[in-house]
């Protein structure tokens, strides 16, 4: 008897009960973990797009942009109508370029018209939805900020 009652005190470990609790809570715990990232790993390939399109979207702009300069430098006089002819409703890497001229009223709001500056938006489509086009396109304005006499 006294053998029993010492190896009772001196047990060291877990009981049943708490072994089957944690295991209950690690499932709980498990469930809901893989069901978040289930829901996180569907939409994952999103990012993924949404960055190749922007990223594919600004080689496209920086482009435009490099016409420009080239243009303004050499042709200031014809610059803007320069951008338009060359890429006006085109669409280069599946990035579609509309070009308007536009101006701004006494009160700061934009306007369609005049010929000083012209607003260039860039929209890159989903290459899994070309239907679906990004939230957010990519816009820049470019002004006549020379003239044939400038140096």
């Amino acid at each position: 008897m006294r053998y029993l009652s010492s190896m009772k005190s001196d047990s060291k470990g877990f009981t049943l009960v708490e072994i089957i609790v944690t295991i209950v809570a690690a499932g709980i715990l498990g469930a809901i973990f893989v069901n978040l990232m289930g829901t996180a790993l569907n939409s994952s390939w999103n990012a993924v797009e949404i960055v190749r399109d922007e990223s594919n979207g600004e080689g496209v702009l920086e482009r435009t942009i490099a016409d420009y300069v080239a243009d303004i430098n050499s042709d200031p006089g014809n610059a803007l109508s320069n951008l338009v002819t060359n890429y006006n409703g085109k669409t280069i890497d599946g990035t579609t370029i509309t070009t308007q001229y536009i101006y701004f009223d006494s009160s700061g709001d934009e306007q369609t018209g005049g010929s000083d500056n012209l607003k260039v938006v860039l929209q890159a489509p989903s290459q899994l939805a070309p239907a679906i086009r990004l939230r957010y396109p990519m816009t820049t304005i470019f002004t006549k900020s020379r003239t044939n006499n400038d140096d």
